[in-house]
């Protein structure tokens, strides 16, 4: 149990357990068998950071060194929401902490501020403005390849963003990347640590913009030669009404690209994913169809091996002649396999409201269907393909009904206002035995 717990709290805390709904909580049917109990609320599992005397020392002579009228603001990426970021950014051995502010009664609304540490205090060095209306997100690394990290800062500029990077020398801040507009950039991995797309040992990044007429341009940019070069340029030849996620990081087995989500309409959306070669933009697929769902779903590590899978939605077997929206889905999950097709990793099911996930066993694809006499939102049954043997259960529950079952045979995954949604296993011996040789207990 202790080891799956870690799994657990490894997912709520990468970048993929961030983009998970408030209510979402991955159910796995094997710890069911095992009797382990799954908190149902990933916020129980959060808990405020406390504060170190440091720490708050720091807070305290910021607050003194900031305008009367300005607060502190935190960057709108989920990735890290830390407002103050302590590093030695010219590599001197002496730690600099960097924070921005808001001043939403002038007309530069974004300012930053680096202070330096000074016999067990911090003294403010600087300040800087920022042109922009937010603050879009805030990273302290390393991108002009010297060994020392940079202020990397995104902001809000009216319909679209704007990327800009300074580094600390001297004393002196220095721009060293100004205004650079894009929708989505790709900085770094999921770990926050610099890509290196091109396998030359150097930092690099991918910025993405969106035409008025829904083109796509995606840019390769990388420091050299005291600026930023753009190695590579290209524009898709499909429009795309938005790209909702953007990751980068490892796309197959030691091969390290970019992945974009892209939303085709309202309800349509597909993922593209890309890698370098020769300072080059190459698609890893020939064509956005190979990964085309009528869905929006999220690209991630989804079962922690480093690589970056993309979803699909498929029809289990049994539903393929039901209208569309009356279906049941399975979603299932590939990774690009380094050549020309895609392979097969996990998958799961989801109820249409996307309150929670039911994450099944990899063994179990292709055998296992959803019973098509089941209801949505009231009762839904996994059954073997083969046997018809029922393998386990999810029901909906009024409060009152709860009351009478909890206790028994369901367990509890999550809640509505008004509705208790439960799961159970099979209780037949031919059931069990057949989950106990698919489903793990780790």
């Amino acid at each position: 149990m202790s080891y799956l717990m870690k799994r657990v709290m490894r997912l709520l805390k990468s970048r993929w357990g961030r983009y998970m709904t408030a209510g979402t909580m991955a159910i796995l049917l094997g710890a069911m068998l095992s009797g382990c109990t799954f908190i149902s609320d990933p916020k129980l599992l959060m808990k405020p950071p406390m504060m170190s005397t440091d720490k708050e020392k720091l807070y305290n002579i910021v607050q003194k060194e900031t305008p009367a009228e300005s607060k502190l603001i935190r960057p709108k990426d989920m990735s890290n929401t830390s407002m103050i970021r302590v590093e030695d950014l010219n590599g001197d051995g002496i730690r600099e902490a960097s924070v921005f502010y808001e001043t939403p009664n002038e007309d530069v609304r974004i300012h930053g501020m680096i202070l330096e540490e000074q016999e067990g205090s911090w003294v403010k060095k600087l300040t800087f403005d920022v042109p922009g209306n937010d603050l879009e997100s805030f990273k302290v690394m390393d991108v002009t390849n010297d060994g020392n990290p940079d202020i990397v800062v995104g902001v809000s500029l009216q319909d679209q963003k704007a990327l800009t990077a300074y580094s600390y020398k001297g004393g002196i801040l220095e721009q060293v990347l100004g205004g650079l507009p894009y929708n989505q950039m790709i900085i770094d991995d999921m770990q926050g640590k610099s890509l290196d797309l091109n396998g030359d040992g150097k930092s690099d990044f991918v910025v993405v913009s969106i035409n008025m007429n829904g083109f796509a341009t995606i840019a390769l940019y990388q420091y050299q030669e005291d600026s930023f070069k753009e190695m590579d340029r290209l524009v898709t030849d499909y429009t795309v009404k938005e790209i909702y996620n953007a990751l980068g990081g490892e796309i197959a087995q030691d091969r390290v690209g970019i992945v974009l989500d892209a939303n085709l309409d309202d309800r349509s959306s597909f993922t593209e994913i890309m890698y370098v070669k020769d300072d080059k933009l190459i698609s890893a697929f020939k064509s956005p169809d190979q990964t085309y769902r009528d869905d929006k779903i999220l690209s991630g590590d989804v079962n922690n091996d480093g690589i970056i899978e993309f979803g699909l939605k498929e029809t289990p077997k049994g539903w393929e002649h039901y209208v569309f929206d009356s279906r049941m889905w399975f979603y299932t999950f590939y990774q690009w396999d380094g050549e020309d097709d895609k392979k097969f990793v996990s998958f799961q099911f989801r109820d249409d409201a996307d309150l929670f996930h039911l994450n099944l066993k990899p063994e179990w694809y292709g055998k296992i269907t959803i019973d098509t006499k089941s209801e949505k939102e009231k009762y839904i049954r996994f059954k073997m393909i083969k046997t018809d043997e029922t393998v386990a259960e999810i029901k909906y529950f009024t409060f009152s009904q709860w009351d009478l079952e909890k206790g028994k045979s369901w367990k509890e995954i999550t809640r509505t206002r008004d509705r208790v949604i439960a799961s159970r296993v099979a209780s037949s011996e031919a059931a069990k035995d057949a989950l106990n040789k698919n489903f793990s207990a780790e």
